[in-house]
């Protein structure tokens, strides 16, 4: 892969805000007295409209917005707009048009006709508003759609207090007459600031910019290098650069101006350097081809073009030889489940090894307990049972979007080497967390039994002490979900003749069902090809590792639009890639590697 520069800018990480909730009293509004009609013809069409709006797209801009109860109109910078819908008080909290506040950020709603859903990924979460089911998801979790937004007259509202976290905004509420006050500062960047001495009396000189590329001409999406030779007399440093046009291919024949102006440490710009670019009219990439060439791993590769989705939906099944092993069950206590009751929430028997899977909130109005414990039936014999491996998510508010943490611990925390012993009759406690009001948590745990027992989940009250396993309410019991297979291995090889084509493969079971398996692949004799993923539907987010080395994910993890995640670039002479992916908590979607060949190219 071509390198592009070989002078590095470096630039601080981005600022979060922080955001301040301030609540109100108000009675309930007469909107909610009225049953309101889903229209998705009219929300699709006002997703899809175009409108000239004041957003938040340069770094460092500070951005205020107002808005007023019932109001056809708001300010943004002190410039006042009109509004097609106004904001509201409802019961007590101020609802925003979210498609208007979205697009002052700089974000963009869009519109899924065939789900029917509306999504918008922000800053920190991809949320989605299913009309059909009434729901809306944060990173795939779903709550009824009615705890957070409404429909009015064809347009979304968002409660405030809800979005603002996802949005990173601040607000502030002023009762008389019913108004916000939103303030986003969009993350900066600042240069790097040379120290300064009181006696040098010498003139500033002024930085020079050069550049150069490495070839005199270039083929049709042929990888461009430009070399930077720029200095400045002074010594000063050159923190900031100012590129025109230097695009790292051209796909059209031509002569390119490409520019470069260079600052020093004191704010003196260089005059602009411009180079000249030849494309031929020679193909040696296409636009579809080029980022499978020339991204490393960890990147994503995003094509909407007609050509890739063909390409895509045409693509063979990867040839494999898939085995579900059976030597450790898996069982799951549910994904996201919100504790609304205490008493035993499910149970599942064990013989040997199990991986248990946990993700659940507390939606009670009060602290509660939740546990794991292992019961021992036999009246005669003691059981051990060795813990080995655990993943966890300690208890958050945050828990929909940091769930992987779960996930990225099993995977990466040594081995463990903990036991309990099970007395005959009596029941151990293996996992025990205590959860506020709103907060969830997530856990992965391995453990191995040496004989017949039982794994209960539990929730009780913080008040309460542990029972003995046989007095919890039998009405709430459920059997947990369960599943022979907790590790799942996959075989291919992927040299020139068993790849001759990009080829895809996708797990053939419910997208639910794969909580806490871990998938191990192994694929031999490689030729030169691209191994990646994708979010077939929904979101997915979890830990890949690659020949043992973790690869990180980006931030909030994938969704169906975001393209496929590079996750290894064969160069052609190893003899075998080893891949382990395990999804997190939260993730809503099946996994579809992509297995793209390379030709040689020179």
């Amino acid at each position: 892969m071509a390198v592009y520069y070989f002078r590095m800018i470096f630039r601080p990480n981005r600022a979060t805000l922080r955001f301040t909730k301030f609540s109100f009293d108000g009675r309930r509004h007469w909107l909610l007295k009225k049953k309101h009609v889903l229209s998705f013809t009219l929300l699709a069409a006002l997703l899809a409209a175009q409108e000239h709006t004041a957003s938040a797209q340069v770094s460092g801009t500070k951005l205020h917005l107002q808005l007023q109860d019932k109001q056809l109109s708001a300010t943004v910078n002190g410039s006042a707009v009109s509004l097609e819908t106004a904001a509201q008080i409802v019961d007590g909290s101020f609802y925003i048009p979210i498609r208007w506040a979205a697009q002052q950020l700089g974000l963009e709603m869009k519109w899924n006709e065939e789900r029917k859903t509306a999504g918008l990924t922000t800053p920190s979460a991809y949320l989605e508003w299913d009309l059909v089911r009434q729901t809306v998801s944060v990173n795939g979790a779903s709550t009824p759609l009615k705890e957070t937004s409404f429909m009015d007259e064809g347009a979304l509202l968002v409660k405030l207090s809800w979005i603002a976290p996802y949005l990173q905004v601040q607000y502030a509420f002023q009762p008389n007459p019913g108004r916000v006050d939103l303030a986003y500062i969009q993350p900066f960047d600042t240069a790097y600031r040379e120290s300064r001495y009181s006696e040098d009396t010498q003139p500033n000189s002024r930085p020079i910019a050069i550049f150069v590329t490495d070839k005199p001409s270039y083929r049709l999406g042929e990888p461009i290098t430009y070399i930077d030779l720029s200095y400045d007399p002074d010594a000063e440093g050159l923190p900031e650069y100012r590129w025109s046009g230097n695009k790292m291919a051209f796909f059209e024949p031509g002569t390119y101006s490409v520019s470069l102006q260079v600052r020093d440490g004191n704010g003196n710009w260089s005059e602009p350097e411009v180079q000249s670019v030849k494309v031929t009219d020679e193909p040696y990439l296409s636009k579809v081809e080029f980022p499978w060439y020339t991204q490393p791993a960890g990147t994503v590769i995003k094509d909407e073009s007609e050509q890739w989705n063909r390409v895509l939906s045409s693509a063979p099944q990867l040839s494999a030889i898939v085995k579900r092993s059976t030597e450790r069950k898996r069982m799951s206590s549910g994904e996201n489940r919100v504790i609304r009751h205490t008493g035993l929430i499910g149970q599942q028997s064990v013989n040997g090894k199990a991986r248990l899977f946990m993700h659940h909130s507390n939606g009670m109005a009060e602290k509660v307990q939740f546990a794991a414990v292992i019961h021992n039936p036999d009246q005669s014999k003691t059981r051990t049972v060795h813990i080995t491996r655990e993943g966890l998510l300690q208890p958050t508010l945050l828990h929909q979007a940091n769930a992987r943490e779960a996930a990225v611990n099993y995977m990466t925390q040594p081995a463990l080497e903990e036991s309990i012993e099970v007395k005959p009759g009596e029941t151990a406690v293996l996992k025990q967390v205590t959860l506020e009001p709103g907060q969830g948590f997530a856990a992965i745990q391995d453990i191995e039994a040496d004989g017949q027992a039982v794994i209960g989940f539990v929730a009780a009250k913080e008040s309460e002490t542990m029972k003995p396993y046989g007095s919890y309410s039998e009405t709430s019991v459920v059997e947990a979900v369960y599943d022979a297979a907790a590790d799942i291995r996959f075989d291919a090889d992927i040299d020139r003749k068993s790849l001759p084509v990009l080829s895809k493969w996708t797990l053939d079971t419910p997208q639910t069902s794969d909580r806490g398996t871990v998938y191990a692949m192994h694929f031999y004799h490689p030729h030169q090809a691209v191994i990646a993923f994708r979010a077939k539907e929904g979101y997915v987010n979890g830990i890949v590792r690659v020949n043992g080395q973790v690869l990180a994910l980006p931030q909030g993890g994938l969704t169906d639009q975001d393209g496929a995640f590079v996750v290894y670039r064969a160069q052609g002479w190893e003899s075998e890639v080893h891949i382990d992916w395990l999804a997190a908590p939260g993730s809503t979607s099946p996994v579809e590697w992509i297995f793209y060949p390379l030709e040689e190219k020179k």
